[in-house]
């Protein structure tokens, strides 16, 4: 009887130990299977933080006088972006949210068009681009106080040299020797000067030798043009990016026998290379006779 027990007992013990030995096991793989799934949590969210830090997106101005929003951004990141929000505030802080489309590869361009709402001249406003990982990226303004949509020099009218249409911006030389402006000349002239500027991006040379006026008779069948070369008075000269310069033209006399004449400049200039000569026309200019 007694070694029956010490049998059962032996069984029992058996039992135990195993169940022990099984629940340990269980227990230390539950242990290894939470810190491999802690361990693939943590690097899942630093790899998103890296992905994250390293998405870098430049944001270019966008064009002027425009009626919607027209710009180009830049990935100079680690990582492909994915844009989906613009974010828009108007200078008076009316703001607007919108969803967009947009993915900007490694080292790629991106033009994104028309978005955003409507805008006309002389808006003034902000925005922001957001990226699906939550990044944010906007132009940087060319000063204070937001980006201003109105229109630069000579847009929408790709010219090298436009003329302001101030007052004294075209004018002669009269008969007691003062200037003065052109837009009703005498029956004779001999000579001119203009005001131009330079729409240009880059610094520009006229080569005044070849630069003129050229005025023509409203009927323009009726009679040949009049001209008013520049000899070199001025010279050749430089304008700077958006500068001004003063163009003299004569001394040469001119005739002027019709009731009105329209003037254009001839304009001859380079930029880097001085071998590299380009011609524009200008029509900016209408004068009656005295």
């Amino acid at each position: 009887m007694l070694r029956a027990r010490r049998g059962v007992s032996g069984i029992i013990s058996g039992v135990f130990l195993v169940a022990v030995a099984v629940m340990m096991f269980n227990l230390l793989a539950w242990q290894f299977f939470q810190y491999d799934a802690y361990h693939r949590i943590v690097l899942e969210r630093d790899q998103r933080e890296w992905e994250r830090f390293n998405e870098k997106l430049v944001v270019y101005l966008p064009d002027k006088g425009i009626s919607r929003l027209n710009f180009t951004t830049r990935n100079v990141g680690s990582v492909t972006a994915h844009v989906v929000s613009l974010y828009f505030s108007f200078i008076n802080e009316t703001r607007y949210s919108y969803t967009i489309e947009a993915w900007v590869n490694l080292g790629g361009y991106k033009r994104i068009q028309d978005v955003g709402p409507p805008l006309i001249a002389n808006d003034t406003y902000y925005f922001q681009i957001g990226t699906e990982r939550g990044n944010l990226f906007g132009p940087v303004p060319e000063g204070l106080g937001g980006i201003n949509n109105q229109p630069s020099l000579s847009q929408g009218q790709p010219m090298p040299f436009i003329f302001l249409f101030r007052y004294h911006d075209f004018e002669y030389l009269n008969s007691s020797s003062q200037w003065t402006p052109g837009w009703r000349l005498p029956k004779a002239v001999s000579e001119f000067r203009v005001v131009i500027t330079n729409a240009c991006e880059k610094v520009a040379t006229i080569y005044a030798t070849q630069t003129r006026l050229a005025f023509y008779p409203e009927d323009w069948a009726s009679s040949a043009a009049v001209y008013s070369v520049n000899v070199g008075k001025t010279g050749s000269m430089t304008v700077p990016v958006k500068g001004e310069k003063i163009v003299y033209f004569g001394p040469q006399s001119s005739q002027f026998s019709k009731p009105r004449y329209y003037c254009f400049i001839e304009i001859f200039y380079y930029l880097d290379n001085p071998s590299q000569i380009y011609g524009t026309q200008v029509g900016v200019l209408v004068s009656f006779t005295a």
